[in-house]
């Protein structure tokens, strides 16, 4: 009778333990599931922010002589003219993985300089009559701004 007892035990603790098991791998697998759509939340929503944030300079510079683009070692620099102010230039342009933003009041533009926007691998700019062209390549993926400026800016 006893080895009976103590068969029905093992059994119950096997099954048990194999609960336990699966229990932790299901968690394990949810882990990873979330950990990967939470990483694809937060890239989306930067690039998102990012191609606002430049829409947004794009449009408040929308007016003669506000807007132009200039090649520095080999990179593309968009230039935005300050309204009131043809004193002082903004840069902005891909350098070493981030995108930056630079306040100058030369012609003479220093990569290297300015603050961090966001992580951009790299930014090509093409302006052609009343248009101008972004297309910012973040990782594998490359993302697009087309503009139509109504003042002819650049």
């Amino acid at each position: 009778m006893k080895e009976k007892h103590s068969i029905q035990n093992i059994l119950v603790f096997l099954i048990f333990s194999i609960f336990a098991i699966l229990s932790l791998v299901l968690v394990a697998v949810g882990i990873k599931f979330y950990t990967n759509i939470s990483n694809r939340v937060d890239t989306n929503s930067g690039i998102r922010t990012t191609i606002a944030y430049l829409e947004n300079k794009i449009r408040s510079n929308d007016y003669d002589g506000g807007i132009d683009v200039v090649k520095v070692n080999g990179k593309d620099v968009l230039l935005l003219a300050n309204e009131g102010s043809s004193e002082y230039k903004t840069a902005i342009y891909v350098d070493d993985g981030k995108l930056k933003e630079y306040l100058t009041n030369s012609s003479d533009i220093k990569l290297g300089y300015g603050d961090t926007i966001a992580n951009v691998d790299n930014m090509l700019v093409d302006k052609s009559g009343k248009n101008i062209n972004i297309r910012l390549k973040c990782g594998d993926k490359n993302y697009y701004i087309q503009k139509s400026l109504n003042t002819g800016a650049l």
